[in-house]
């Protein structure tokens, strides 16, 4: 469900945002209400950024498991991902600019060329083993990890930690794909039908790439697909 907020007095636009989206409610603020709701698909925000920033604080954990949150200004201009524009923000921003709002994206993903490796891994891989599989993927390529755009994988592993923690020191994007965006992908199917997807390297890599210029290669636990 993705939460369309605001107060009572905007009701008209709250509900005309609602309407641009599937799976969306609208409540009105109140105290704790953010709080409450954490952990939603999504946060729609119709207030001032201020009252936003200061309700959110407290709750921010993790860059890649919290909200995503959107804000929306007064007279209904712009939309504006504030947390987790890799992580559906950006996606509901471009969904609200159909009703002409301005979609303001600030991720540097958004403007930047380079390549989008797609990864999959067995459960409990450590940050060692997923850096060593990209280096030596980017060698068969000379390519380095300056080259890199995105990190790319399945949300079924939003909780690997080696995953993680790997992405986090070389300071890259990493997203979690939801299944119905990896099956659309036109790639031949794997082992990764043993969890219920018809591939996770490839399909991955290929999201934010056009061409697949290294199809997955497995290093030990860890699984490489490269895309340009």
């Amino acid at each position: 469900m993705i939460a369309v907020v605001g107060f009572k007095k905007d009701y008209e636009k709250l509900h005309m945002i609602a309407n641009i989206m599937k799976d969306s409610t609208v409540l009105f603020w109140s105290k704790n209400l953010f709080k409450e709701i954490w952990g939603c698909k999504g946060i729609v925000a119709l207030m001032p950024t201020g009252i936003i920033i200061r309700e959110i604080a407290p709750l921010l954990k993790n860059k890649w498991t919290d909200t995503p949150v959107i804000a929306v200004d007064k007279t209904m201009t712009y939309a504006i991902p504030l947390i987790g524009g890799h992580h559906g923000a950006n996606d509901i921003a471009y969904i609200l600019s159909k009703s002409g709002l301005i979609p303001v994206i600030t991720t540097s993903m958004e403007y930047s060329e380079g390549l989008s490796i797609g990864i999959g891994c067995d459960r409990g891989v450590n940050k060692e083993e997923i850096l060593n599989a990209l280096k030596k993927a980017l060698d068969d390529i000379n390519a380095d990890l300056k080259d890199i755009r995105v990190i790319v994988t399945t949300d079924l592993k939003k909780n690997e930690e080696g995953l993680i923690d790997a992405v986090d020191e070389i300071k890259k994007p990493l997203i979690f794909l939801e299944k119905n965006k990896i099956e659309k992908m036109n790639v031949k199917e794997s082992k990764a039908r043993l969890i219920g997807l018809k591939s996770v390297a490839d399909a991955s890599a290929l999201y934010f790439g056009k061409e697949l210029i290294y199809p997955k290669k497995v290093y030990g636990r860890v699984t490489i697909a490269i895309a340009r």
